[in-house]
C-alpha cells in the first residue's frame, strides 16, 4: 500500500543536480525529520497523530475546527538514492520541503580533452 501523501516531485537543477521538492502545507521544520542511511532518503513526519479540536499551535484558543482540510497526519517517504549521490541538504519554504541532490562525478569519469601532437 504505497500512500501518495504528501505529493512530491523529482525536479533537475542541472546537470548533475537533483532536487525531491516535497508538498508539506501546515508543517513546520520542527515537525519533519530529514535521514540518509544505507542509501536511503528518508522524509518522515515527528508528529504520529494529531488529536485536538483547534486550527493549531499558533490558532487563538476561542476558536473551533469547522472543517479540516489541511491534515498534518503522520507520513514516511523514503527515496533510494545511488552511492555516487550526495545530499547537499534541506530547506523548507511556503510549504515546500526541498531536498538538494547532487551525483558526483570522480575526475577519472569525467569528459577530458586530450591535446593531440
Amino acid at each position: 500500500n504505497v500512500s501518495n501523501y504528501p505529493p512530491y516531485n523529482i525536479v533537475k537543477t542541472g546537470s548533475n543536480k537533483f532536487d525531491i521538492v516535497v508538498a508539506l502545507a501546515g508543517f513546520n521544520k520542527k515537525d519533519i525529520n530529514v535521514t540518509s542511511e544505507n542509501g536511503m532518503l528518508t522524509i518522515e513526519s515527528k508528529v504520529k497523530s494529531v488529536v485536538n479540536d483547534s486550527i493549531g499551535a499558533d490558532a487563538k484558543k476561542d476558536e473551533k475546527m469547522v472543517h479540516k482540510g489541511i491534515s498534518k497526519r503522520y507520513f514516511k517517504k523514503s527515496f533510494t538514492i545511488a552511492d555516487d549521490v550526495e545530499i547537499k541538504g534541506a530547506e523548507l519554504k511556503d510549504g515546500m520541503l526541498r531536498v538538494s541532490m547532487e551525483k558526483i562525478v570522480p575526475e577519472a569519469k569525467k569528459l577530458k580533452t586530450i591535446e593531440i601532437k
